[in-house]
């Protein structure tokens, strides 16, 4: 685990200019899929005391543009910045994708997990420890735009925002494989969490 802090003064000041510039706007014309919410919080893994970290990001899908009733290969990415609560207050940045095979209009949930080792290590609960986040989406291979919904309300603007992705781009890589897409879980089978079927390349040739 990469033991670097995330220094207050420093995430005080990117914030505090953040602050003063224009919040995020919708202004992007509407996509096929969008966040439509993010919540955090602890699960208990199945027939176990087990406890894990669990982030759902619900989509919303709309009509596609060729007028199917499908959206082909949505990537979602979750950029996520946890707080420890036990001893010394560190920041941790984590950094998973998973690639969903279609989605179907309206709406589903995509979940990530960080283990119970680390939630037990850095005591972490609920959406008081996801301090930072932001979620990425892309179609088809193609990028969508960020817009307000896809980023946690500590950030509050492009400013902020472009900070955190510097802080993952230098952090995330020591925490790679941490955070984990539920397929890769105790919970990829859980019937209580549907999910969509998601593009695994283990048997690739």
């Amino acid at each position: 685990m990469n033991p670097s802090i995330c220094r207050p003064l420093l995430w005080a000041g990117v914030l505090a200019v953040a602050a003063a510039l224009p919040a995020f706007g919708q202004t992007a014309a509407p996509a096929e899929v969008e966040v439509s919410g993010v919540k955090f919080g602890n699960v208990r893994q199945p027939n176990s005391q087990v406890m894990w970290y669990e982030g759902v990001i619900e989509l919303t899908t709309k009509l596609p543009s060729d007028g199917g009733k499908f959206t082909d290969r949505v990537k979602v990415t979750l950029n996520l910045c946890t707080e420890a609560s036990a001893g010394k207050k560190q920041m941790n940045f984590y950094r998973a994708s998973a690639e969903l095979v279609a989605l179907e209009n309206g709406k589903a949930e995509v979940r990530f997990y960080l283990p119970p080792e680390i939630a037990k290590r850095d005591m972490l609960r609920g959406d008081l420890s996801a301090k930072y986040y932001f979620v990425e989406l892309s179609v088809g291979g193609k990028a969508l735009p960020t817009v307000k919904s896809d980023v946690s309300a500590s950030l509050p603007s492009p400013a902020a925002l472009e900070g955190f992705r510097s802080k993952i781009s230098s952090e995330a890589a020591a925490n790679d494989g941490i955070l984990l897409p539920q397929y890769l879980t105790f919970f990829a089978y859980d019937s209580s969490r549907p999910s969509p079927s998601f593009v695994r390349l283990e048997n690739a040739h």
